[in-house]
C-alpha cells in the first residue's frame, strides 16, 4: 500500500468515527429525527391510547361517585283493567285503574360511606394518570433504545464492510506479489485468515442490524428507512443529578410506577373506610312521594297522596360477615403497603443500576477512544516502518484492522453512554419528550 493510500485510509476511518460521534451527540436537521419519531409514537401507540381511555373511565367513575349526594327521582306510571267480585254488601266493580307515582329521595347521612367512595374514585383517577405517565415514559425509553440501536448497528456494519474491503484489497495485492515472485505465500495466508475473520464480523454486524430494525418496526410500527436521514439528539447530561443520592431521592418522589403503587396503598385504606361505613352503620334518607290514583283498587274516582318521610335503614348479617369483610380490607391494605415497600426497593435498585451502567459506560468509552487513538498512532508508525522495510505488510494490515475495530468499539461505547443516561432519567421519572429536542 502506498503512502497516499495509507493516508487516505486513516483519514477515512477517522472521519467515520467523528461522524458517528456527531450523530450520537449533536442534533443536525435531518428529515427523521428521534424527537419527531417519538412524538408520532406517543400520538398513535395503542398502549398509550389504552392508558388514556383508562383515565377517561376513571374521570367518569369519579363523577358517578360524586353524584351519590344528588337526589334520585323515580317515576312510575301504570294503566290496566281490574275486576272485583265483592260480597253481598258491595257491588262488583270493573274499572280501568290508572296510577302516577313520583318520588324524590336524598341521602341525609351515611356515616362517611359516600365520602369514602368519592375519595376512592378520586384516588383511582389519580392512579390512572400516574399509570398513563409511566406508560408514556416507558414508550419514550423504548423508542430511544430502538432508534439508537439502529444507528449503532448501522455504523458497525459500515466499519465491518470497510474492514472487509481493506483486507480483501491487501490480500489481492499480496497474492499478486507472490505471483510475481516478490512476496511470501505465508503473508497471503495470513491476509486470507484476517479476511475470514473480518467477514465473520460483518455477518454478525448485519445480523445485529436486522434485529435492531425488527425492534424498531415493533416499537414505531414501520421500518427505520434510510439511516443517513436519522439523527439522534444531544445526550441530556445536564439533567443527570450530580450524586447518586440525589438521583435516588428524585426517583422516590417522581417515579410514576412508584407513585401508582403508593396510590394503590391509599386506595386500600379507603376501602377500609368504605367497609366500616357500609357494614357497621345505617343510612338515613329523606324522601318525598307524590301519588295520583284514579279508579284504583276497585274504588271509582281520583285519590291524591303526598308523603314526606325520613327513613333509617340498617342491614346486618347475623353470621358476622361484616367483621370478615373488614378483616379482608385490612389484609388488602397490608398487602398494598408491602408491595409499595417492595416497589421502593426495586426503584432504588433501578436507579443504582442505571447510575453504575452510566459510570461504567463513560469510563469504557474513554478507554476505547484512547485505544482508537493509540491504534491510529501505531498504524501511522507501522506505515512509515513499512516504507523503510522494517515491517511486513501483515503488520500494517493488522494495524489497519485493529484501528477499524477500535473505532467501531468506541462508537458503540458512545451509544452505551447515551442509553445509560436515558435509562437513568426513566428510572427517575424524568424522561419527557422535550429532552429529545
Amino acid at each position: 500500500m502506498t503512502q497516499n493510500r495509507y493516508s487516505r485510509f486513516v483519514r477515512s476511518v477517522t472521519s467515520g468515527v467523528c461522524g458517528a460521534a456527531i450523530v450520537l451527540i449533536c442534533t443536525p436537521a435531518f428529515a427523521v429525527s428521534l424527537h419527531d419519531e417519538i412524538a408520532d409514537l406517543l400520538a398513535n401507540h395503542k398502549r398509550l391510547s389504552a392508558a388514556r381511555a383508562d383515565v377517561s373511565e376513571a374521570v367518569e367513575s369519579t363523577a358517578v361517585a360524586e353524584g351519590a349526594w344528588n337526589p334520585e327521582v323515580s317515576i312510575t306510571a301504570s294503566q290496566g283493567y281490574e275486576s272485583q267480585t265483592n260480597g253481598a254488601d258491595r257491588d262488583d266493580s270493573s274499572l280501568p285503574p290508572r296510577e302516577l307515582a313520583l318520588s324524590v329521595t336524598r341521602t341525609l347521612w351515611d356515616f362517611g360511606l359516600t365520602d369514602s367512595n368519592i375519595d376512592r374514585a378520586e384516588l383511582s383517577e389519580q392512579q390512572s394518570r400516574q399509570t398513563l405517565d409511566s406508560t408514556r415514559q416507558q414508550l419514550v425509553l423504548e423508542g430511544v433504545q430502538a432508534y439508537l440501536e439502529v444507528l449503532r448497528t448501522h455504523k458497525l456494519v459500515q466499519f465491518a464492510r470497510e474492514s472487509v474491503k481493506n483486507i480483501k484489497h491487501q490480500a489481492e495485492l499480496e497474492d499478486s506479489r507472490v505471483q510475481r515472485g516478490a512476496g511470501a505465500s505465508t503473508d497471503v495466508l495470513q491476509a486470507k485468515r484476517q479476511l475470514a475473520g473480518a467477514e465473520s464480523r460483518l455477518t454478525q454486524a448485519l445480523g445485529a442490524f436486522k434485529l435492531a430494525n425488527n425492534r424498531y418496526r415493533a416499537v414505531f410500527g414501520h421500518d427505520s428507512g434510510s439511516q443517513e436521514e436519522m439523527s439522534a439528539p444531544m445526550t441530556p447530561f445536564l439533567d443527570v443529578p450530580e450524586t447518586l443520592e440525589s438521583a435516588i431521592q428524585n426517583a422516590l418522589e417522581t417515579n410514576p410506577e412508584l407513585l401508582a403503587s403508593a396510590t394503590q396503598a391509599d386506595i386500600a385504606r379507603a376501602d377500609i373506610s368504605i367497609t366500616e361505613s357500609e357494614e357497621f352503620y345505617p343510612a338515613i334518607d329523606m324522601s318525598l312521594e307524590h301519588t295520583l290514583q284514579e279508579d284504583f283498587a276497585g274504588t271509582a274516582g281520583r285519590d291524591i297522596e303526598t308523603l314526606v318521610k325520613v327513613e333509617l335503614t340498617y342491614d346486618f348479617n347475623l353470621g358476622m360477615t361484616a367483621i370478615n369483610t373488614l378483616r379482608a380490607s385490612e389484609h388488602a391494605t397490608v398487602a398494598a403497603n408491602s408491595r409499595y415497600g417492595d416497589e421502593r426497593n426495586l426503584v432504588e435498585e433501578q436507579v443504582r443500576n442505571a447510575w453504575d451502567r452510566l459510570d461504567t459506560a463513560r469510563n469504557n468509552a474513554a478507554h476505547l477512544t484512547n485505544q482508537a487513538d493509540i491504534a491510529a498512532e501505531f498504524l501511522e508508525l507501522a506505515r512509515k516502518e513499512r516504507q523503510l522495510g522494517e515491517r511486513s505488510l501483515i503488520d500494517v494490515l493488522s494495524g489497519e484492522t485493529a484501528l477499524i475495530n477500535a473505532n467501531s468499539e468506541a462508537t458503540s461505547a458512545q451509544t452505551d453512554v447515551a442509553l445509560a443516561v436515558y435509562s437513568l432519567l426513566a428510572a427517575m421519572g424524568h424522561l419527557e419528550l422535550d429532552l429529545l429536542q
